[in-house]
């Protein structure tokens, strides 16, 4: 029989540890201790909805075709055994093991309870009609009054898609296919420069083999993203464009960065990009369905002040992963320095810094080799520009990757 869980155990597993004692003492009924005998196999497709831990015990833990070995009490066992990105993942239990079972749907929610109680808005040189609807405005963020946007339903669908190793091209073409607009703008990427070959593409199922299935799957999952940056109202629908804008602005640098740097996926630097400023979504439709007066520059503060609040709902209602997560709540506290390792948030932090840099907001800003996620990144020295080599060789390429996400 396996032993007990206690609080001291929760704390030490990654990102469990991130709430609070309370937090994990209300964590603990949702976590399942089970045993696996030497010889036995746990499949990442039938745990889903479980992040898994391996508490002692040795254990092999085979990615793509690869095994690892991984002792309880090492700092591997600390972080969840398989990754929610990765198909075909097992354990074989080498020594009888035993293993956590955490849902994740309960961790998530306890982490976003915590994360937006007690947020403060602060004082803003707003007129008090202003701050009165910015007072408003928060109350309906923390109270989770917020009509959060659904995520597309492409997006969805390709989302669960990620751990069914019984998807192929098949499945895919016909997601696609089910919203003419993303099946167009995923055409016209096919066809551009990008990606092009000698053969034009004509057809969505050409595409996928063209593309390939993980990049399909990855192209549309952001191409729809698209259709969340998108408002009803007159009054907030041209400010959403350009939160649109930056954001692909970002994401085109990150991936372009991630691409010369270790241990980051460039695809996924590009959803981290696009997703960043996802709060102001909400927040902007909140203003243009309550016909919420609001001066540009009051505007403008209630998506900074509001943007990790309400990102980090929207993200939680999509069920997006922890370290997107992160992306979104902290991707604007640009001194931000959490730990020696470089992650998503670092990359997206230095790539807001190079996009903004000759804007009117970036003159407010420190300078890109002023953050310490600059330095973690260990992207070598800026030019006398304030910009990176490899970013001034790649225009070329960040224009194509705007323009096809931009449709």
């Amino acid at each position: 029989m396996p032993a007990a869980v206690d609080v001291k155990d929760l704390s030490a597993l990654t990102p469990i540890k991130e709430l609070s004692e309370a937090g994990l003492k209300r964590l603990l009924e949702q976590v399942e201790p089970i045993r696996l005998p030497a010889g036995r196999k746990l499949h990442a497709s039938d745990e889903r909805e479980s992040a898994i831990y391996l508490l002692d015990g040795l254990i092999s833990l085979v990615c793509r075709g690869n095994p690892t070995r991984v002792e309880g009490g090492s700092d591997r066992a600390r972080l969840p055994l398989f990754s929610d990105r990765i198909q075909g993942e097992f354990a074989l239990a080498e020594t009888p093991s035993t293993l956590l079972k955490v849902n994740k749907q309960a961790f998530s929610e306890l982490l976003n309870q915590e994360r937006t109680s007690g947020y403060e808005v602060v004082d803003t040189e707003a007129t008090a009609e202003e701050g009165a609807i910015l007072q408003q405005l928060y109350l309906a963020t923390a109270r989770k009054k917020l009509e959060l946007p659904p995520m597309p339903e492409v997006a969805m669908r390709i989302q669960k898609m990620a751990d069914d190793p019984n998807v192929g091209v098949n499945e895919i073409t016909q997601v696609v296919q089910m919203d003419p607009a993303v099946a167009g703008a995923l055409l016209h990427a096919t066809n551009s420069p990008l990606y092009r070959t000698a053969k034009q593409i004509s057809n969505i199922r050409d595409a996928v083999v063209r593309l390939g299935f993980n990049t399909t799957k990855t192209l549309a999952f952001n191409l729809a993203m698209r259709q969340t940056f998108q408002s009803d109202s007159s009054l907030v629908r041209e400010r959403i464009h350009q939160v649109w804008q930056h954001s692909v602005n970002v994401s085109a640098i990150a991936y372009v960065l991630a691409k010369h740097l270790r241990g980051f996926d460039p695809d996924r630097a590009l959803l981290a990009g696009l997703m960043h400023r996802i709060g102001a979504v909400p927040i902007l439709n909140f203003i243009g369905k309550n016909q919420l007066e609001l001066s540009p520059e009051a505007m403008e503060e209630a998506v900074n002040k509001l943007n990790a609040l309400a990102g980090v709902l929207v993200m939680n209602y999509w069920g997006m992963d922890t370290e997107l997560i992160t992306v979104v709540e902290q991707a604007d506290q640009w001194m931000r320095d959490e730990g020696p390792k470089a992650d998503y948030c670092d990359l997206v932090i230095v790539s807001q810094l190079f996009a903004l840099r000759d804007s009117p907001k970036g003159q407010t800003l420190p300078r890109t080799d002023e953050a310490p996620a600059f330095a973690k990144l260990e992207l070598g020295p800026l030019d006398e520009d304030l910009n990176l080599e490899v970013l001034k060789e790649a225009e070329g390429e960040l224009q194509m990757i705007r323009q096809v996400l931009h449709g």
